[in-house]
């Protein structure tokens, strides 16, 4: 009957802990556009065969075979959306609640168990991947499903117990290799609490025999040849740096990673550290066994990830991210212990500080996450693709200079996308030479090449493609749609067919005007871009300079109807009216800064005028021509 009321009066408060996880991660779960990692998942994971995948995907991404095969079942289910591909691990995420509860019980009572769920439920990190379409929140959830499994499977000794442990260890360790760590963890407490009792030590070995066997099997089946070739280097150089452990690991694991400054995770680590020292030291007057456990645990996964880092490339906190409740439990054990000191006002009050403390940073975190754009996940793709989709043509070459799915994702997301995007360099080792090649053939096949996404620096042949775009080609246009540099280059020499040639005016008899384009910035607040076709008549005698202005009603700060200008020679000075040639259509680009404009309609005028004196070359019977009239909203 005690059992019974136990369960009646925890049962709504699991639900509600259960049902704060739940919003806290479907909350804003489409507000950030997918990352690039992300976006690999959505296309090559579930949007793709499962056949297709494990023959191409799998043997490149070093996933095992189940990963696989629940991403593309969930996208053949629900689709590969955003919201869809994102619901999968948010949803799996969940499994960890109940789970830690469980354990949690068995640190004290239904209360710890009660508050360890409820710190699960609201954690940055664990909310950070369980909105994140990738496996890791998939496996966090199975592996604490597995632990406590394998606890129960400890004090219960039942065959029943063991096969339902290597059934949730097995497809633990068959969503993410290195489940295989905190396996090797729990291995080492059974082997140190129960090496006189063989039983349960053959049970144990045959259930991690089995997940072993099986994420070993998908490995050697198919990655092993990846890593055979060096696909994979080491990714801390060679030396073990288990400092980076305490100072980068501990705190990224308990607060998040990129939803707090660097410098508050820097000053937050000893603390950090103190408190889960003192939590393992109250657990061990407890419950000795417990605090064994949450040691290995907590302890042996890290470390053996350091060292196996030497050689591949998995130095990163995400890798043991079943981690994370641990420490958890473990800090609930030090507010368990304070709350019952004999000295109650004493405890209670040291442990509302610590639970406090824990809750703010924690919070923290979450609001940094949810509303500040600086700790967004992902870069805004979708302004990108659509600003290019809005102004590429088809003859048109994108190309990404550090290639990122994500990019790919959106932009063919529409069936928009009216040019090709390929990636250059194709990879760190490509040659210098072979890129410069590339890029010469591209020059005279395309209309223009689009230089879009961020360059990898340590790459040897980083800033190439830029260099010899900006050294050989025309930069007709940059903007910064969602915050990500766009470049667009075309061949100084223009096409027969890039323009119709009927002059739209003539300016003096000195040149005419026989085409133009107007380009709106992604931003409202970014530049106009206008590009100018010149036919000159013939050369003057004095160079002059080339003005387009914005016109509109009476502007207070100037006192004039001039609103922004941009004056320059043509081609900023490459070219001359004293020397160029008649006959020759010229590309001139011109930007108007519209930071600070006002909404309404503008007029977008330009002329020719000599510098030294002022004086404008006559068009007709004004000084002026006005191009057309443009409306800012």
């Amino acid at each position: 009957m005690a059992h019974l009321k136990s369960f009646t009066h925890t049962l709504p408060i699991m639900i509600l802990i259960i049902m704060i996880g739940f919003f806290l991660r479907i909350y804003h779960l489409t507000s950030v556009p997918l990352r690039g990692d992300e976006a690999f998942s959505v296309q090559y994971w579930a949007g793709q065969p499962l056949n297709i995948a494990l023959a191409q995907t799998a043997t490149i991404e070093p996933h095992p075979v189940l990963t696989y095969a629940v991403f593309r079942g969930w996208g053949v289910i629900a689709g590969t959306s955003e919201l869809a591909m994102r619901l999968l691990p948010a949803l799996a995420g969940l499994l960890g609640i109940p789970a830690i509860f469980a354990i949690g019980k068995r640190l004290g009572n239904n209360q710890i168990g009660l508050l360890a769920a409820l710190l699960f439920a609201i954690h940055p990190f664990e909310i950070w991947h369980a909105q994140d379409a990738r496996n890791y929140a998939i496996w966090a959830g199975l592996s604490l499903i597995a632990l406590w499994l394998g606890l129960r499977a400890l004090d219960n000794q039942r065959r029943r117990d063991w096969l339902l442990y290597a059934l949730a260890a097995s497809l633990a360790a068959n969503i993410f290799y290195t489940e295989l760590l905190s396996l090797a963890a729990f291995g080492a407490y059974v082997l140190i609490i129960y090496w006189r009792n063989w039983k349960v030590v053959v049970w144990w070995a045959a259930a991690a025999a089995l997940a072993v066997g099986l994420s070993m099997a998908s490995f050697l089946i198919i990655q092993a040849p990846l890593f055979a070739r060096g696909g994979y280097t080491g990714s801390i150089g060679g030396a073990l740096d288990v400092t980076r452990l305490w100072k980068h690991f501990l705190p990224v694991l308990n607060f998040g990673e990129i939803t707090l400054p660097a410098d508050t995770l820097t000053q937050t680590w000893p603390l950090l550290l103190i408190v889960l020292l003192g939590g393992l030291v109250a657990i061990w007057h407890n419950n000795r066994r417990m605090a064994i456990a949450l040691t290995l645990l907590g302890i042996i996964p890290p470390v053996l990830l350091a060292f196996i880092s030497t050689k591949l490339d998995i130095f990163t906190p995400r890798y043991v991210l079943p981690t994370t409740p641990i420490y958890i439990l473990i800090f609930t054990g030090l507010v368990l212990y304070f709350s019952r000191l004999k000295h109650p006002l004493v405890g209670k009050t040291v442990s509302m500080l610590l639970l406090a403390g824990w809750i703010t940073i924690s919070g923290t975190s979450l609001t940094n996450y949810y509303f500040d754009p600086a700790y967004a996940k992902a870069r805004d793709w979708p302004a990108l693709a659509h600003f290019i989709q809005q102004n590429a043509q088809p003859n048109d070459l994108i190309i990404q200079s550090a290639a990122d799915p994500a990019f790919g994702y959106y932009y063919h997301q529409s069936q928009s996308a009216i040019a090709p995007d390929i990636p250059l360099p194709q990879t760190p080792q490509q040659p210098i030479a072979d890129i410069q090649s590339a890029l010469q053939a591209y020059n005279q096949e395309k209309t223009a090449i689009w230089q879009v996404g961020q360059e990898f620096p340590d790459w040897p042949n980083a800033g190439i493609v830029k260099n010899w775009l900006d050294a050989h080609m025309q930069l007709v246009l940059h903007d910064n749609p969602g915050g990500l540099n766009v470049f667009a280059y075309k061949n100084w020499q223009v096409a027969s067919d890039e323009i119709a040639q009927s002059p739209f005016a003539t300016f003096s008899n000195v040149t005419e005007l026989v085409g133009y384009k107007v380009i709106f910035p992604a931003d409202p607040s970014g530049e106009l871009t206008v590009w100018l076709y010149w036919k000159p008549l013939k050369t003057t005698s004095a160079p002059l300079k080339i003005f387009v202005h914005l016109l509109g009603e009476i502007n207070l700060t100037t006192g004039s109807p001039l609103w922004t200008q941009d004056d320059r020679y043509p081609q900023n000075g490459r070219i001359s009216t004293e020397t160029w040639l008649p006959s020759v259509v010229y590309r001139d680009v011109y930007t108007l800064p519209l930071n600070g404009m006002l909404a309404g309609m503008y007029t977008l005028e330009l002329g020719l005028y000599d510098p030294a004196t002022d004086t404008r070359l006559p068009v007709g019977s004004a000084d002026s021509y006005v191009l057309q009239s443009i409306q800012l909203k």
